[in-house]
């Protein structure tokens, strides 16, 4: 009885191992079937907005590292030369066209991110006098993505110089552009202008300028050539700001504001025969505001030297052709030494004036009437 008993013992343990290992099931099969029937599959669960959002975060940084990689290839591979010679050679045929002696060469050139060129080594050469070349740092231009799709045509555009800058903002419409191009009125392509200046220096400016004016051999000015050899020279700060809200041929709505100084400037005449020494600024300001077909010349506005002195404030009336119709100014002059001994009775008679105006050096008359024929009093 208790050999049976062992027996039937060993056999029932043998059937509950049996049992316990048929109901085991593998990890493998364990995942799966929690893969496939699980709520988080078939709902959406925290888990599987967890995966999601993993997922979207991994896409986005391959395409991020793709981009970024694209644009590194292009940045290197870019025929940057083969485009600074189609880009100089486009604006030298504008010069031929329109009959300018001004050729342009450029030194480097690349991209601006993040849509945008910079320059290096600017330099502008006159065909009729190669002692007259106006050479420029460095320049970028960088255009907004977005406004085209606006129709307007955003850009900022830097120059340095001689450890100065210029910073120019231009938001112009586009189609006001062509507009204004393609035809032969005055208008305004409706837009924001605005130049910002930081001791930008003026003296290789003007001379180029002022050499490129003397290389026309224009007769009509052999009778002002001394001065057109006069040096100019100071670092210019300040802003000029214009706004035009609409294309249109009327200049009422066209508003501007000019606030310039000249800090370390001088002129100095070339020509002995005109006897006006060197004049050296201890100041030198330039304040104006236009609005409503008016500009306005404020109080600040005045220019002192060792030998002369000017002070200028008034009104002058623009027409839609963006001439002057009518002027009201009040001028204050005062001279000096030599200045005062040549000049003190050619100033006068320039300005209309009677000679018992000008007393002691000095001169404070209104002008008014038409610019091209003054009434002083």
């Amino acid at each position: 009885m208790d050999k049976s008993q062992q027996k039937n013992s060993l056999v029932a343990d043998d059937i509950a191992a049996i049992d316990a290992e048929a109901n085991e099931e593998s990890p493998s099969q364990v995942a799966r079937r929690n893969t496939l029937l699980s709520n988080d599959v078939w709902t959406d669960g925290p888990s599987a907005r967890v995966r999601k959002s993993k997922r979207v975060k991994t896409l986005t940084l391959y395409a991020f590292v793709g981009v970024l990689s694209f644009l590194l290839f292009l940045y290197l591979s870019f025929p940057f030369n083969v485009v600074k010679e189609v880009l100089v050679g486009k604006v030298n045929e504008v010069f031929i066209q329109s009959k300018l002696p001004v050729r342009m060469a450029v030194g480097n050139f690349g991209m601006k991110l993040p849509v945008g060129i910079a320059l290096e080594d600017i330099q502008l050469n006159n065909v009729n006098d190669p002692s007259a070349s106006l050479k420029i740092g460095k320049a970028s231009v960088v255009l907004s993505v977005l406004s085209p799709l606006l129709g307007n045509l955003a850009a900022d555009v830097r120059l340095e110089q001689s450890g100065g800058s210029v910073d120019v903002e231009v938001n112009q419409s586009i189609r006001g552009i062509i507009a204004a191009l393609s035809s032969r009125s005055t208008k305004l392509p409706g837009g924001h202008l605005r130049l910002e200046f930081k001791k930008f220096e003026l003296k290789p400016l003007i001379a180029s300028a002022l050499a490129f004016v003397r290389s026309g051999n224009n007769p009509a000015l052999q009778t002002i050539q001394p001065f057109l050899r006069t040096e100019v020279s100071g670092l210019l700060s300040g802003k000029i700001s214009l706004d035009v809200p609409t294309s249109s041929d009327s200049a009422e709505k066209i508003e501007s504001d000019v606030d310039l100084r000249f800090n370390n400037a001088y002129f100095e005449m070339k020509d002995e025969t005109l006897a006006i020494p060197r004049q050296d600024f201890s100041e030198a300001v330039i304040k104006a505001k236009l609005a409503k077909k008016s500009l306005e010349i404020l109080p600040e506005t005045k220019i002192i030297s060792n030998d002369l002195g000017v002070r200028l404030s008034g009104r002058l009336s623009i027409s839609d052709r963006m001439d002057v119709t009518d002027v009201k100014l009040n001028l204050g002059l005062t001279l000096k030494g030599k200045i005062e001994e040549n000049f003190k009775t050619l100033l006068p008679v320039l300005l209309g004036c009677d000679l018992s105006k000008m007393a002691g050096g000095q001169m404070n008359v209104e002008l008014s009437g038409h610019f091209s024929a003054l009434t002083c009093s």
